[in-house]
């Protein structure tokens, strides 16, 4: 007996009557007056509510993520109302799954979901006077890896190079010597002419290191001995060494905090006395200091 859309009264195990009226999806009763209707539901999968699926982060092995399937309100059990096929879910790119109604539900519907790179790990960079050098891990199942470079740390970042797979290094030389710059690494896999990118690298903060200073040194009156230095470019400061006697070791005897700061008067010496001298310069990069290396040591016997 099929049911329409009117109201119809139906007799359950000619007890009791019922008034229902249904809309689509169709509904279909057997049974007798002397026994009770078993009813048979025929709802197509498309209109049931399906959750969008989130990106997936690529393992290198089949991904299956779940997914929500809700029918007036009412969520649907994976293998009891539907089945799940997935497809070109091992790779990065674009992955699909069909959902298909089983028993009481009819008809099927394909969705898509990403499956991106993962996110650039172990991102490092070392300071010379020349360059920075930044270094990571590699990441698995990519095509290129995409650097960015900024002068603050939420400023605007500049795509500074593109680099294949098989590279884990850069060498940026064009880094200026006063400046303190930020960089972040993502990485990506064109397929069909679309990128898809990982998420970004963790961000790291670096500046080339100060160049060697160019130090002299004179007697500048009876036990004092003056120590000056050409200015270091994008130096916040500078520590001289001091020793007396070839034997000796050295000891830092002061510390200039301004990078404007070009000499330091070392007074009370012993005359006569012979004293060997070494400058370095700094500069403070997230906190810590980057020095230079030392310069050439400089000899003065004090009158």
């Amino acid at each position: 007996m099929k049911i329409s859309k009117k109201f119809t009264s139906i007799f359950l195990a000619g007890l009791l009557s019922a008034s229902v009226a249904f809309s689509t999806p169709a509904v279909f009763a057997t049974g007798d007056p002397d026994n009770p209707v078993d009813f048979k539901w025929d709802i197509d999968i498309n209109e049931a509510s399906i959750s969008p699926i989130p990106t997936q982060i690529y393992t290198g092995s089949s991904i299956k993520p779940d997914v929500t399937i809700k029918y007036k309100g009412t969520i649907l059990k994976q293998n009891t109302d539907y089945t799940l096929t997935y497809s070109n879910n091992t790779k990065i790119g674009k992955a699909s799954v069909t959902i298909k109604g089983i028993k009481n539900y009819k008809g099927s519907k394909t969705i898509q979901f990403k499956i991106s790179p993962q996110e650039v790990k172990n991102l490092k960079a070392t300071p010379t006077t020349t360059s920075i050098n930044l270094s990571w891990s590699k990441t698995p199942g990519i095509s290129n890896y995409a650097v960015y470079r900024a002068t603050s740390q939420n400023g605007k970042y500049t795509r500074v190079k593109t680099l294949s797979s098989s590279a884990s290094s850069y060498k940026d030389t064009k880094a200026l010597k006063e400046k303190v710059y930020y960089y972040k690494i993502r990485a990506y896999k064109t397929v069909n002419k679309t990128k898809y990118y990982g998420a970004y690298s963790n961000v790291i903060c670096s500046a080339k290191t100060p160049s060697k200073p160019v130090i002299t040194v004179k007697n500048a009156g009876s036990k004092t001995v003056k120590v000056s230095w050409k200015k270091v470019s994008g130096a916040n400061g500078y520590e001289i060494y001091r020793k007396s006697g070839s034997s000796a070791k050295y000891s830092i005897v002061q510390t200039v905090t301004s990078g404007n700061t070009l000499s330091y008067t070392n007074k009370k010496l012993v005359k006569n006395s012979k004293y060997y001298y070494k400058v370095r310069a700094y500069r403070i990069v997230n906190g810590e200091k980057i020095y230079s290396s030392f310069s050439t040591v400089k000899q003065i016997k004090c009158r």
